[in-house]
């Protein structure tokens, strides 16, 4: 069973193709759920228009089962209610970004 800090490393691997930042360190990923034989990922769109959102939730959801185990079921989805701001990223990233 894959653990919460194998799936956040798999999602660390997972860019935001705009910013070109991993997902994990601008602060996208809201939950992670692990339950028997699944797994559920909510991510927080940049914008509410988001225009890269298929591509990132493609990417999370390939990058996520590859560290599952085979016949898992892997859901990734946006949470479009929930605001994205800059103080969800990684101190490291807000200070390169000068926020």
């Amino acid at each position: 069973m894959p653990t919460e800090e194998t799936l956040r490393a798999a999602l660390h691997t997972v860019a935001d193709p705009e910013l070109v930042e991993s997902i994990v360190e601008l602060g996208l990923v809201k939950s992670i759920a692990i339950g028997e034989a699944r797994v559920d990922v909510v991510l927080i769109p940049t914008s509410a228009t988001c225009p890269m959102g298929e591509l990132i939730i493609e990417d999370a959801t390939s990058a996520l089962r590859a560290v599952c185990p085979p016949g898992w079921i892997v859901q990734v989805e946006f949470d479009w209610d929930c605001e994205w701001h800059p103080g969800r990223m990684s101190p490291a990233l807000r200070e390169r970004f000068g926020w």
